[in-house]
């Protein structure tokens, strides 16, 4: 291990600061979530609390685990070696809160490629072997209790649940864009949304995978300091992030689309009878006692004809969180009108 406090400890505090900085950012989500869509289906509700709460118990393990390495053992410089349990664990909390989020968007796939096994099974699969890898670790690094001789014996199996952290963000990313982009192309009316939809899910996608491929990357170069551990510090966050934020712009997306169309259309009225036309549809027949000149309207016998001018102002909204993903209730959008004759 680095004898540079800056690159063991050092890196560890500032991948700490920066977890709990997004954490900060997820817990505000939550609220917004709760205030913005308290009506929400109960399953979402339910995610989003255990993601706030398996996310909180992440930040208090990572915040203990630098402690004991930076404030308990501050004059121990070989401490950097020891692998606390609050430290191991915290790769089990990461692996949940990434199965988490990949069910989330597995369960969203399967929907929109119409229950299509062939794609969602290795998702699953996938999302299994991660949660497997990563409790092995744990156990491992708990069992090893230092990180030379973790590394030792076990440095494949750490790098094995990370890239298969990254293939399911891959897949998962580009099943998203496939589905959506196909929704682009049935729904022309909404393809302003679904591009900015897309936008969110390519980019969302390329952030989770770019921090995974970075903490492998400083793990198989320099596993002999922190810098591996402060970005791993990160992925949970950035997961949980996503699901919130996928989330909430619902709101953004129905307030940014609702497109307020006034229309206006003048109809011509011409009372029955007029031109030899009577309310019997005959051009010839004439109702008793009466005339075909005294049927006329005054309007009429200056030749023109009344009109009536409507006036229509309607207003579509769509619930696009819920119409591009085809989220479960089967609402794919809300159609509101009012008409106001003047």
């Amino acid at each position: 291990m680095s004898s540079d406090v800056r690159s063991t400890i050092g890196a560890a505090l500032a991948g700490c600061m920066t977890a709990v900085g997004l954490s900060a950012i997820l817990g505000f989500q939550t609220f917004l979530y709760f205030q913005i869509f308290p009506s929400d289906a109960l399953r979402y509700k339910a995610l989003v609390a255990w993601i706030w709460v398996t996310d909180a118990t992440h930040t208090i393990l990572i915040c203990t685990a630098v402690w004991q390495y930076a404030i308990e053992n501050f004059n121990n410089p070989e401490i950097v070696h020891k692998i606390f349990p609050a430290l191991a664990i915290t790769v089990a909390i990461t692996a949940i809160i990434t199965l988490s989020v990949n069910v989330f968007y597995g369960w969203r796939i399967h929907k929109m490629s119409k229950q299509n096994w062939w794609l969602t099974g290795p998702i699953a699969f996938l999302c299994i072997a991660r949660i497997g890898l990563a409790f092995t670790t744990t156990a491992e690094m708990i069992l090893m209790k230092t990180f030379p001789e973790f590394a030792a014996r076990f440095k494949i199996l750490f790098t094995s649940g990370l890239a298969v952290s990254a293939v399911t963000d891959i897949i998962v990313s580009a099943s998203r864009y496939y589905y959506l982009r196909n929704l682009k192309q049935g729904y022309s009316m909404t393809q302003e949304v679904v591009d900015a939809v897309v936008v969110f899910t390519i980019n969302d996608g390329c952030l989770t995978c770019a921090v995974v491929i970075a903490s492998i990357a400083c793990w198989l170069r320099m596993p002999g300091n922190f810098i591996y551990l402060g970005i791993y510090f990160t992925i949970a966050k950035f997961y949980s992030n996503s699901v919130l934020a996928t989330l909430n712009l619902r709101n953004w997306y129905r307030h940014r689309h609702a497109w307020p169309v006034p229309n206006s259309m003048s109809i011509p009225m011409r009372p029955q009878g007029i031109n030899g036309v009577h309310s019997n549809n005959s051009p010839h027949t004439k109702r008793p006692g009466t005339s075909s000149d005294d049927k006329r309207a005054p309007e009429d016998i200056h030749g023109t004809a009344a009109r009536m001018e409507v006036f229509v102002d309607h207003q579509i909204e769509y619930n696009v969180g819920d119409f591009a993903f085809q989220d479960l209730d089967g609402d794919t959008g809300s159609l509101s009108k009012t008409t106001s004759p003047l």
